[in-house]
C-alpha cells in the first residue's frame, strides 16, 4: 500500500511541475529546472507504479496457486512425505492402532525389525491382516529376476515372514486377531493402513535397491480421497486372496 501512496505522489509532483513550468517564461531558468523534475519524477513514478501493479498480480497468481495445492493436500488428506521409509518408525502406528492391514512383497525385513511392536500390538484386542506374494505364484519369477534373489529363496523369505508373525504372536498374550493371506495379484506397494490413517511406500520399477519414500495420509470425508481407495482395494483383496493362517483368541 505504501509503495502505492509513494508512487501516487511522484505522479502527482510531476503534473504539478509541469502545470508551472507552463507557467514560467522559458527564459527563466525554474523553466528548465521544472522539466527536468516533472520529467524525472513523472516517469520514476508511472514506472514505480506500473511495477508495483504488476508484482501484485504476480504475487496474487502465485497466491492462489499455492492455496489450490493446500486445498487438495488437505481435502485428500496428505499429511507428509518422507524421503526414506528407513529412517521412519512404525512403532506407533503397530501399537496404537485398532486395526491395520499391511501389504508387502515378502515382508522379511520390516517384520523382524518390528517383532517387539508387532509381539506388543497382540497384547491387545487388535485385528491385524497381513499380505504377502504368494510363494507358489507366476509372478515370483519376475519378482525373484528384480530383486536378483533365487526364486526358492523368495520363497523361504516369505514363508519366514509368516513364521515370524506366528513367533510374534504366541510371545504375546494372544488377544485380538491376525490373518495372513496370500494375494491373488501382486502388490504395487507397500501398504499400511489403520482406521486412521494410511502410509504408502512406491515399489521401484527398476532393478536393484534405492532409497524409498514414504506418504502417510490420514482418512477423510471424501470418498476418493487416497485412503479411502486403497481402504476399498483392501475390503476387494480380503474376497479374493487365499488366507494361509488364522490366528485368534479362542
Amino acid at each position: 500500500m505504501r509503495q502505492y501512496v509513494i508512487a501516487s505522489i511522484m505522479i502527482i509532483v510531476g503534473l504539478l511541475s509541469m502545470f508551472f513550468k507552463g507557467k514560467i517564461p522559458e527564459t527563466n531558468l525554474w523553466n528548465q529546472f521544472l522539466g527536468d523534475l516533472s520529467s524525472a519524477v513523472l516517469v520514476s513514478g508511472l514506472l514505480s507504479l506500473l511495477f508495483k501493479i504488476f508484482q501484485d498480480k504476480e504475487n496474487e497468481s502465485t497466491l492462489k496457486r499455492l492455496m489450490r495445492i493446500h486445498d487438495s493436500v488437505d481435502e485428500l488428506g496428505l499429511e507428509e512425505i518422507k524421503t526414506d521409509v528407513q529412517s521412519f518408525s512404525f512403532t506407533s502406528l503397530i501399537e496404537n492402532s485398532n486395526e491395520l492391514s499391511i501389504i508387502m512383497n515378502d515382508g522379511q525385513r520390516w517384520v523382524g525389525n518390528n517383532s517387539v511392536s508387532l509381539t506388543n500390538r497382540f497384547n491387545k484386542n487388535t485385528i491385524t491382516l497381513f499380505f504377502t506374494v504368494d510363494p507358489d505364484s507366476d509372478f515370483l519369477v519376475a519378482l525373484s529376476k528384480k530383486t536378483d534373489t533365487d526364486k526358492e529363496q523368495l520363497k523361504e523369505k516369505i514363508r519366514d515372514t509368516w513364521t515370524r508373525l506366528e513367533q510374534a504372536y504366541n510371545n504375546s498374550d494372544k488377544k485380538g486377531t491376525l490373518k495372513i493371506y496370500r494375494l491373488k495379484n501382486y502388490p504395487t506397494k507397500s501398504v499400511f493402513c489403520s482406521e486412521k490413517e494410511l502410509i504408502e511406500t512406491p515399489y521401484q520399477t527398476s532393478s536393484g535397491r534405492v532409497r524409498i519414500p514414504l506418504y502417510i495420509y490420514k482418512k477423510v470425508s471424501r470418498k476418493d480421497s487416497p485412503y479411502s481407495f486403497v481402504k476399498n482395494d483392501i475390503e476387494e483383496l480380503i474376497k479374493e486372496s487365499i488366507l494361509e493362517k488364522e490366528f485368534k483368541t479362542t
